[in-house]
């Protein structure tokens, strides 16, 4: 029966965002980190929230057992941190609906946070505007925030997504990442058909992640909870204003 939540959860909406039992007290690795989040089950969301997730995607319209042998296995392996080098993953990708690009590394002595997001993925679409109130609060001389077009969480899906199959190539992505990008005014930045840096962050469709000033990966989430994200910058921005005391 937890299982069954558990795949409820994962292919639905959030309302709020879940918050569950992570502890955002900092701690000295080499410099200031946070305890990762990462948490397939997500076991905090509410009844009414979980109501409103399941209306959201097809989940028992999908061929189960071919969900639970790649979709589920593959999530679960890399949500719950395996199959990645806690690291930072330098990357430069194109900006949507621009002609420029974005490095990772050009903007080094700034907090860069980003996520991943598709047109097919509910999780992403909800937090955009979270994650809009959390880019406002901050100077963007200090703070980048951005969103990573990713890989498809739902593609295909017959009630809600129909019209968006899995990409076949580049124009294809691209055209989604341009409707994506219409929804936020967040940066959308196009990861490449090969999904490298996809990969690279572990393969979790929403997942979330912070570097550092020092380009050093301070935290990461298999879900994008803006609260989290608020909670840690604060942190950090304070941290650096205070000298970099030690911990």
């Amino acid at each position: 029966m937890r299982f069954i939540l558990a795949i409820t959860i994962l292919f639905a909406a959030p309302v709020f965002g879940q918050s569950g039992e992570w502890d955002p007290t900092p701690y000295n690795a080499a410099g200031i980190r946070f305890h990762d989040d990462l948490d397939f089950f997500l076991t905090s969301y509410t009844k009414p929230e979980i109501k409103v997730m399941r209306k959201e995607v097809s989940t028992w319209r999908m061929n189960f057992n071919k969900m639970m042998k790649a979709t589920v296995a593959d999530i679960r392996t890399y949500s719950e941190g395996g199959n990645m080098t806690p690291k930072t993953h330098p990357f430069a990708l194109p900006v949507v609906g621009t002609e420029s690009m974005h490095s990772l590394t050009d903007g080094k002595g700034k907090v860069r946070v980003f996520m991943f997001g598709s047109i097919t993925n509910p999780p992403a679409r909800a937090q955009l505007p979270q994650w809009e109130k959390v880019q406002a609060k901050y100077d963007t001389a200090q703070v980048d925030i951005f969103v990573v077009y990713g890989h498809e969480l739902h593609p295909g899906d017959k009630k809600k997504f129909r019209r968006y199959p899995v990409p076949k190539t580049e124009a294809e992505k691209a055209a989604y990442a341009k409707e994506f990008a219409a929804m936020t005014n967040l940066p959308v930045l196009l990861d490449g058909m090969d999904d490298k840096v996809f990969n690279a962050y572990g393969r979790a469709p929403n997942g979330a992640y912070v570097i550092d000033a020092d380009g050093r990966l301070v935290f990461r989430a298999t879900w994008a909870d803006s609260r989290k994200i608020e909670e840690i910058v604060d942190r950090l921005l304070k941290w650096y204003a205070d000298g970099r005391p030690k911990l």
